[in-house]
C-alpha cells in the first residue's frame, strides 16, 4: 500500500483520452507493513493540502490522501485557485488543526 502524500492539481496530468493520472511520487512512501507514516525528518511539506493529523502529529495515511483529495476536488471546481485564499501557512495550519 502506498500513500502520496502530495495529491494536487499540479501532481495530475490528463491524457489525450481524458483520464487523469496521478505523477509526482517525491514524496510517496510505502506503508503496506504499518498503514502508517510518521514524518521525522524536517523540510519543506504542501502545508494547504494536508490532514490535520498530518500538520499536528507529522502522521499519514491512506486517510491523509483522501483529505489531500479533497483539496483537489476544490481545486479542480475553482478552476485551479489555491487553496485557501488570502491566508498565510500559519494560519492554514492553525484552522485546518481546529477542526
Amino acid at each position: 500500500q502506498i500513500i502520496h502524500r502530495d495529491l494536487a492539481a499540479r501532481n495530475v496530468l490528463i491524457s489525450e483520452e481524458h483520464t487523469c493520472k496521478v505523477a509526482d511520487f517525491g514524496f510517496a512512501r510505502d506503508v503496506a507493513a504499518s498503514h502508517i507514516y510518521e514524518r521525522k525528518s524536517e523540510g519543506r511539506l504542501p502545508i494547504r493540502w494536508m490532514a490535520p493529523e498530518s500538520l499536528y502529529d507529522n502522521l499519514f495515511s491512506v486517510k491523509s490522501d483522501v483529505w489531500s483529495f479533497g483539496v483537489f476536488i476544490w481545486e479542480v471546481v475553482t478552476l485551479g485557485s489555491t487553496p485557501y485564499p488570502g491566508m498565510s501557512a500559519a494560519e492554514v495550519m492553525k484552522k485546518v488543526c481546529m477542526i
